[in-house]
């Protein structure tokens, strides 16, 4: 199984990139900083693993990659749709550019390798796109209102796409995801490698991605107490949510 990665220098990308070879996949992954990946590469020590220095926020690079990976006749059967960058909307004021870098990060980085990959999908009538949203998809971030604003696109872009290849067998996968410890973003903290039962580690969600690959099902949380927030407690107001998200938060 060939699968493509984005942001896989640090954080759930990386885990992801570690897991998947381990469990004796083909990974190519993307992301900016080559030394990071170089390293990554080194940690792996397997021909399976190969990168390419991109930035999702770039068109520009995006599409000379894209081109690079049709003469190779690359096509992966499962793109997973991980970099993303949260940034503060520098409260109590709002920071254009940051807002601007989340959306061309977490939304135009996502719909690009979508359309580059969905013509192959469809030809052959098989494919897997997984992408990676938060919680913040469904309740706002007072400390980001952007970050939440690029989840719920990325979010309803997958949900249109489902519909929109509903006679296909291509699968459109949604992840939401509670409070996770990683370097993109440094507000939660798990205190313990492992994670916690309110703050995931990057590992305990790489693995829970891999997991995803082989089920049928469109929608997915984690950790599990984040599907009984869906279920339970979509009525929940959002100065409520707020509130009790507020301790977790670094």
């Amino acid at each position: 199984m060939r699968i493509f990665i984005t942001g896989v220098s640090s954080g759930i990308g990386r885990e992801l990139a570690r897991v998947l070879v381990a469990a004796g996949r083909e990974v190519r992954g993307v992301a900016r900083r080559a030394d990071a990946m170089a390293s990554l590469a080194a940690e792996i020590g397997s021909p399976a693993f190969a990168y390419d220095v991109c930035d999702i926020a770039d068109p520009a690079s995006m599409a000379t990659l894209s081109q690079a990976m049709k003469r190779q006749d690359y096509v992966p059967d499962v793109v997973i749709l991980n970099a993303a960058v949260d940034l503060d909307d520098e409260y109590p004021g709002l920071d254009f550019g940051q807002s601007c870098q989340m959306m061309r990060t977490n939304v135009d980085g996502a719909y690009f390798w979508v359309a580059a990959f969905i013509e192959a999908f469809v030809e052959r009538n098989a494919g897997q796109f997984v992408a990676v949203s938060s919680i913040f998809a469904h309740w706002p971030d007072r400390n980001s209102v952007s970050y939440s604003g690029s989840k719920a696109g990325l979010s309803m872009l997958m949900r249109g796409l489902r519909i929109r290849y509903a006679a296909t067998r291509l699968q459109f996968k949604l992840l939401y995801l509670g409070p996770v410890d990683t370097p993109i973003n440094p507000r939660f903290s798990a205190q313990e490698p492992s994670g916690s039962a309110i703050v995931a580690s990057a590992t305990g969600t790489a693995e829970f991605i891999v997991r995803m690959l082989g089920s049928n099902r469109r929608n997915f949380y984690f950790p599990f107490y984040i599907f009984l927030v869906f279920t339970f407690l979509r009525w929940l107001p959002d100065t409520w949510f707020e509130f009790l998200t507020s301790p977790f938060k670094r």
